[in-house]
């Protein structure tokens, strides 16, 4: 793994098989997929996988907890690196309202299992219309994972 100073943030470099952190680290930084593929493993799994224009990472940073997830390059693959001050600065850009949907939907996503969605598609397209770009991609992915499954399943 490579890193290199990239704006206001870091650019990571990972080549096949390297590991970025493993389930149960302490999470410091999210990550922005710029190219490649990331596998998740939980437990020794592989459940799932990530690709490009994918946000990770952002669990550990709201919730103050471990990670959740190993994971490891499938290929090449390149990765901005947003640290816990620039995520609170991003995270700051969002309304009150939409930072608590945010919290609730990563604490039940957090669960793994017994979660609930507590707002529908349509309603979370409202409340983020005047948001942030990068907080409602954030948001809609977050609903995407809880929609399919809190194991990251494919």
């Amino acid at each position: 793994m490579t890193t290199s100073k990239y704006g206001q943030t870091q650019k990571v470099r990972l080549l096949p098989d390297e590991i970025l952190f493993k389930q149960g680290d302490i999470g410091e930084k999210a990550y922005l997929i710029n190219s490649g593929i990331l596998d998740v493993v939980v437990d020794e799994k592989k459940v799932g996988f990530m690709s490009e224009g994918e946000f990770f990472g952002e669990l550990a940073l709201l919730l103050d907890q471990k990670r959740s997830a190993t994971i490891i390059a499938r290929n090449a693959s390149e990765l901005i690196e947003i640290d816990k001050n620039k995520f609170s600065e991003l995270m700051s850009s969002a309304s009150q309202e939409v930072k608590n949907i945010l919290i609730s939907m990563c604490e039940q996503l957090s669960k793994r299992s017994n979660y609930q969605i507590t707002i529908s598609k349509s309603d979370l397209e409202k409340k983020i219309a005047n948001e942030n770009p990068t907080i409602c991609a954030m948001i809609r992915q977050i609903f995407f994972r809880l929609e399919k499954s809190t194991k990251h399943i494919e």
